[in-house]
Protein backbone atom coordinates (compact mmCIF):
# COMPACT_ATOMS: atom_id res chain seq x y z
CA UNK A 1 0.00 0.00 0.00
CA UNK A 2 1.29 3.46 -0.89
CA UNK A 3 1.30 6.08 1.85
CA UNK A 4 1.34 9.72 0.98
CA UNK A 5 3.32 12.02 3.20
CA UNK A 6 2.34 15.59 3.78
CA UNK A 7 5.02 18.13 4.56
CA UNK A 8 4.11 21.54 5.95
CA UNK A 9 6.79 24.21 5.87
CA UNK A 10 5.85 27.35 7.76
CA UNK A 11 7.90 30.52 7.49
CA UNK A 12 7.53 34.18 8.40
CA UNK A 13 9.43 36.74 6.38
CA UNK A 14 11.73 39.19 8.12
CA UNK A 15 10.46 42.76 7.94
CA UNK A 16 11.66 44.24 4.70
CA UNK A 17 12.29 40.91 2.97
CA UNK A 18 8.68 39.90 2.27
CA UNK A 19 8.81 40.69 -1.45
CA UNK A 20 12.21 39.04 -1.93
CA UNK A 21 11.03 35.89 -0.13
CA UNK A 22 7.84 35.61 -2.18
CA UNK A 23 9.79 36.22 -5.38
CA UNK A 24 12.29 33.50 -4.47
CA UNK A 25 9.51 31.05 -3.63
CA UNK A 26 7.70 31.75 -6.91
CA UNK A 27 10.97 31.21 -8.77
CA UNK A 28 12.10 28.05 -6.93
CA UNK A 29 8.93 26.12 -6.09
CA UNK A 30 8.21 24.98 -9.68
CA UNK A 31 11.51 23.05 -9.42
CA UNK A 32 10.16 21.36 -6.29
CA UNK A 33 6.97 20.34 -8.10
CA UNK A 34 9.12 18.67 -10.78
CA UNK A 35 11.17 16.59 -8.31
CA UNK A 36 10.74 12.84 -8.23
CA UNK A 37 8.05 11.91 -5.71
CA UNK A 38 6.44 15.35 -5.37
CA UNK A 39 2.72 14.80 -5.91
CA UNK A 40 1.50 18.32 -5.16
CA UNK A 41 2.60 21.65 -3.74
CA UNK A 42 0.72 24.78 -2.71
CA UNK A 43 2.03 28.05 -1.33
CA UNK A 44 -0.48 29.66 1.02
CA UNK A 45 -0.32 33.10 2.62
CA UNK A 46 -1.85 33.84 6.01
CA UNK A 47 -4.76 36.24 5.44
CA UNK A 48 -4.26 37.80 8.88
CA UNK A 49 -0.48 38.14 8.55
CA UNK A 50 0.79 38.24 4.93
CA UNK A 51 4.40 37.81 6.12
CA UNK A 52 3.45 34.30 7.34
CA UNK A 53 3.34 31.56 4.71
CA UNK A 54 2.73 27.84 4.64
CA UNK A 55 3.98 25.52 1.92
CA UNK A 56 1.79 22.41 1.77
CA UNK A 57 3.39 19.51 -0.08
CA UNK A 58 2.34 15.93 -0.69
CA UNK A 59 5.12 13.42 -1.36
CA UNK A 60 5.10 9.81 -2.45
CA UNK A 61 7.27 8.88 0.55
CA UNK A 62 9.37 10.37 3.32
CA UNK A 63 12.46 9.14 1.47
CA UNK A 64 11.50 11.18 -1.60
CA UNK A 65 11.17 14.29 0.56
CA UNK A 66 14.40 13.63 2.45
CA UNK A 67 16.27 13.25 -0.86
CA UNK A 68 14.76 16.51 -2.08
CA UNK A 69 15.62 18.34 1.17
CA UNK A 70 19.22 17.09 1.08
CA UNK A 71 19.51 18.46 -2.47
CA UNK A 72 18.10 21.86 -1.39
CA UNK A 73 20.56 21.93 1.52
CA UNK A 74 23.50 21.01 -0.73
CA UNK A 75 22.86 23.93 -3.09
CA UNK A 76 22.38 26.43 -0.24
CA UNK A 77 18.65 27.05 -0.67
CA UNK A 78 17.67 26.04 2.86
CA UNK A 79 20.12 28.56 4.33
CA UNK A 80 19.06 31.23 1.84
CA UNK A 81 15.39 30.84 2.73
CA UNK A 82 16.13 30.57 6.45
CA UNK A 83 18.10 33.84 6.31
CA UNK A 84 15.00 35.63 4.94
CA UNK A 85 12.78 34.50 7.82
CA UNK A 86 12.14 35.69 11.37
CA UNK A 87 12.85 32.35 13.03
CA UNK A 88 13.73 29.79 10.39
CA UNK A 89 11.66 27.11 8.74
CA UNK A 90 9.20 25.04 10.72
CA UNK A 91 8.94 21.67 8.96
CA UNK A 92 6.26 19.20 10.05
CA UNK A 93 5.35 15.78 8.67
CA UNK A 94 1.94 14.15 8.46
CA UNK A 95 0.45 11.01 6.94
CA UNK A 96 -3.15 10.44 5.97
CA UNK A 97 -5.29 8.61 8.52
CA UNK A 98 -8.09 6.26 7.57
CA UNK A 99 -11.43 7.58 8.81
Amino acid sequence: MTHNYYVMVELTAKKGSESALLEALHRDLPTTRARDGCLSLELTVNTDDPDNMLIVMRWQSRKHYDTYLAWRESIGDVKRFTDMTESGLSIRFFSAADV
